[in-house]
């Protein structure tokens, strides 16, 4: 944002040149790179394939208003990152905001588990085991 953003749009803050800056990184920084790798990152870290990952980014887009939820979040915070925000304190900023969209990233990917999980089918046949110290299960009773 301080190197790579002044040398392909200048450093501009007109209404225009934001705008431009904004709907770079909201429409292809974004959906293109940015979320992709961030569910390939996922995807490495618990062991599931490529193909997984993407299945999972795009039921996330379609079903669970991912991208909605992110320019809705992004948009007005890069517009003042373009703006407002001197540039020696953007990164910070956008890291400030990054804590809490994680946790909005986080909640959507799991209540899209969840969802997965609910419709699975039921296991009645399965014995539920009960704890006898917190970490014993006690098969016969």
């Amino acid at each position: 944002y301080n190197h790579l953003y002044p040398v392909l749009f200048g450093t501009d803050i007109s209404i225009t040149s934001v705008l431009i800056k904004v709907s770079f990184d909201l429409l292809l920084q974004t959906t293109l790179l940015t979320l992709p790798i961030a569910y390939l990152s996922k995807a490495f870290i618990y062991k599931y394939g490529i193909q997984e990952a993407f299945r999972r980014y795009k039921d996330d887009i379609l079903n669970h208003g991912l991208l909605l939820k992110y320019y809705s979040l992004w948009g007005p915070v890069q517009c003042l990152t373009f703006s407002v925000i001197p540039a020696h304190y953007r990164i910070t900023f956008i890291a400030c905001v990054s804590f809490f969209w994680l946790i909005i990233l986080s909640s959507i990917a799991s209540k899209a588990r969840n969802v997965i999980n609910e419709d699975e089918e039921d296991y009645d046949d399965v014995e539920e085991c009960s704890l006898v110290d917190g970490m014993t299960c006690n098969i016969d009773g």
